[in-house]
């Protein structure tokens, strides 16, 4: 017993010198410590404002990269709408010429071109599916809302897919509609 409270009273002695030194060290020196004092509290600061600075920034990096990823969607269904107007046009003239072999290669050199998932050229009369990019679905039924009064291009988006509406019109009447669908991103 005696010799824990003798280390315990040299441990004590040993810290109270030190404790002595420290406080007569700052007296004699007191432009060091305050300098040394000063320096801890603007490193505390500037770790802080780095600290909020940082966040901002990932706050608005994440809002630029959604609102650019969006308008890059928007330029894509924009691109491939007007591709499917003009494709529509080569579609018509294969049609008047009743060339489906042609067809389903500019149906299949359009999809690997455009980016676009699937292709239909359906019949206006009977509502069924004469081409496709799909060999499965052809001579089938078209499942879904199809209108076949329109008389220019429709963007429809259902169920995480975009749809490109285009009509292929004869001499005097529609021959043809297609529709160009894409996975909505």
């Amino acid at each position: 017993m005696k010799e824990s409270n003798i280390g315990k009273s040299i441990q004590n002695e040993n810290q109270s010198k030190f404790n002595e030194k420290f406080i007569i060290f700052f007296k004699n020196n007191k432009a060091a410590s305050f300098l040394s004092v000063s320096l801890l509290f603007v490193f505390i600061g500037f770790s802080i404002k780095l600290q909020v600075n940082e966040k901002s920034y990932n706050i608005e990096r994440n809002h630029l990269i959604t609102q650019y990823e969006s308008k890059i969607d928007s330029l894509q269904i924009d691109h491939i709408e007007f591709a499917s107007k003009v494709f529509s046009w080569s579609v018509r003239s294969e049609l008047i010429r009743n060339n489906t072999e042609n067809l389903n290669q500019l149906l299949t050199v359009f999809v690997q071109e455009s980016g676009a998932d699937l292709v239909h050229l359906i019949n206006p009369e009977n509502q069924k599916i004469l081409l496709s990019t799909n060999k499965k679905l052809e001579g089938s039924p078209y499942i879904g809302n199809l209108d076949l009064q329109i008389d220019n291009s429709v963007i429809k988006k259902v169920e995480g897919v975009v749809k490109i509406i285009t009509p292929v019109m004869g001499f005097n009447n529609k021959i043809g509609i297609l529709i160009v669908e894409l996975k909505d991103k």
